[in-house]
This record gives C-alpha cells, sequence and structure tokens, in this order.
C-alpha cells in the first residue's frame, strides 16, 4: 500500500471542517509537507468527533496513526543534543553564557540543538553622532554609570568572543 493511498480523502457525509481540513491535508502533503499534512489529518479526525460523527472520527485517527508508521515520523521531535558549555572560569570574569535553542526549521528538525552564544555586560551610553553608541565591558559586580543602560552584547556565532 503507497503512502498517497494511506491519506484520508473527503466524503460527501463530512462536515465542512472535516473537508476542509482534508483538503488542506492534501495540498500540504502534494507540496510535500508530510509532518503538516498528517497534523491536519489529526486535525479532521478532532473536526469529526466535534460534528458527532465519532466513526467518521475514530477512521481519521486510524488512518493518521497508519501514516505516521509508514512515514517513521515520531509523535514528537526528539530532546536536543546535549551542548558542551564551558565553565565561567575558562570564560574570563565579565563574560556570560547565553544558551538558545536553535533549528532550521525542517520539520522534524534534525539539528534543533542547544547553542551557546557568548554575551558580555555592557554599560551604552548615546554617542555623539545621531544614532551612534558608546558601549563599555562591564567587570563583574560593576556598576554601570548613571547615564547608561545596562545590555548585553551577544556573539551571533556559537562560542565565539563577541568582541573582535
Amino acid at each position: 500500500m503507497s503512502e498517497r493511498s494511506l491519506l484520508p480523502t473527503a466524503e460527501p457525509t463530512d462536515a465542512k471542517d472535516v473537508r476542509w481540513a482534508l483538503e488542506t491535508a492534501q495540498s500540504l502533503w502534494n507540496q510535500g509537507e508530510r509532518r503538516e499534512a498528517l497534523q491536519w489529518v489529526r486535525r479532521a479526525a478532532e473536526a469529526a468527533a466535534e460534528s458527532g460523527a465519532d466513526d467518521r472520527a475514530l477512521s481519521l485517527a486510524k488512518m493518521g496513526a497508519e501514516l505516521r508508521g509508514v512515514l517513521d515520523i515520531p509523535r514528537t521531535l526528539p530532546p536536543p543534543r546535549p551542548v558542551e558549555v564551558p565553565a565561567p572560569a575558562e570564560l574570563g570574569d565579565e563574560e556570560l553564557v547565553v544558551t538558545v535553542v536553535s533549528t532550521d526549521g525542517s520539520i522534524p528538525a534534525p539539528d534543533a540543538a542547544l547553542v551557546s552564544h557568548r554575551a558580555l555586560r555592557v554599560a551604552v551610553t548615546p554617542g555623539s553622532a545621531e544614532g551612534e553608541l558608546v558601549v563599555r565591558v562591564l567587570s563583574a559586580g560593576q556598576i554601570a554609570p548613571e547615564n547608561s543602560k545596562v545590555a548585553l552584547l551577544v556573539s551571533l556565532e556559537p562560542g565565539s568572543s563577541p568582541l573582535p
């Protein structure tokens, strides 16, 4: 049985919301968006249940489960890979590590991982020209000057210092 034949199609007796969800699933499937199409099949099953068509809801849920199995799509994304973060002593007194979740947007996101970005605590004051800012690195425990704002200067390159 092909993957395509497992994708449910709308039936004349389906409620409007069920038909709409299945048509959306079909469109996403045709665009190669398998995971998204599968989510719309699930929504169609929910819409069938809400409209009182319990047998149709069960049928759609089963088809979605079979399709998920054939496509080998996990129910949830795997946990992110662990990333080694340098100990604070290795970074210096004024450098912090900011950890964020990053993904390239692919579904499922095989590269979803925690990425460490180094950051410095800084004091920012207006410069002499319009739009110019003066940034001063603050050491651990140092208080920023009264006319400045405390901020973080974060390197967007994982693991590299924000300073040149």
